[in-house]
């Protein structure tokens, strides 16, 4: 609601509403039922990712690619940080060559910080297709420091679900499906 710089040592204060305002919980409700109004669309959605995931264009096969690690596994989507002033912290669509490992026939490692600089360690089995591309996308010249989809950006894969949700979402993001995950949990669902 406000902000000002603090007198002591410069750095920003700021006041916020509270997380049981009726404000901030009409804004989580909305979030929430745009991931249940999601859930009736998430088929065609998927369908349309895995078939790009074949694409010649390689940009189309990495946003795919991403699409599926946002999906499946629920990781970030990422964004582009000031290095100067943050963390190096990690999403799906700024992985570098190091944070992830591959292990045929189709386990994938990741080891990279998070969002809150929150270590993601985890090892996970993925669809033969995403294997192969994401070996394509490891592949020399490129080594470590080097990003993984280096064709991809937040901003493409937000508009991607913006192209394929836009009839049925007031606003949609790459949070879409995170929110749709977290809503899956609340109910105590599987993700579908």
């Amino acid at each position: 609601l406000a902000m000002w710089t603090e007198n002591v040592n410069g750095s920003y204060k700021y006041v916020m509403l509270n997380a049981a305002s009726d404000v901030k919980g009409q804004s989580d409700f909305n979030k929430f039922e745009k991931a249940r109004e999601l859930k009736k669309h998430i088929a065609r959605i998927r369908k349309d990712y895995e078939k790009e995931m074949k694409d010649q264009q390689m940009a189309d096969r990495q946003r795919a690619t991403a699409m599926y690690l946002i999906d499946k596994l629920a990781l970030r989507a990422g964004n582009e940080k000031d290095a100067e002033n943050e963390a190096e912290t990690v999403g799906c669509c700024s992985l570098k060559y190091e944070h992830i490992s591959l292990e045929p026939p189709n386990k994938v490692t990741f080891d990279f910080l998070g969002k809150d600089s929150i270590r993601y360690h985890e090892t996970s089995e993925v669809d033969p297709q995403v294997f192969k591309n994401l070996k394509l996308f490891k592949k020399a010249p490129k080594g470590p420091g080097d990003d993984i989809f280096d064709r991809l950006t937040v901003s493409t894969t937000t508009c991607l679900l913006g192209h394929m949700l836009t009839y049925f979402l007031d606003r949609p993001t790459e949070q879409a499906l995170e929110q749709l995950h977290a809503w899956l949990d609340g109910q105590g669902l599987p993700y579908i």
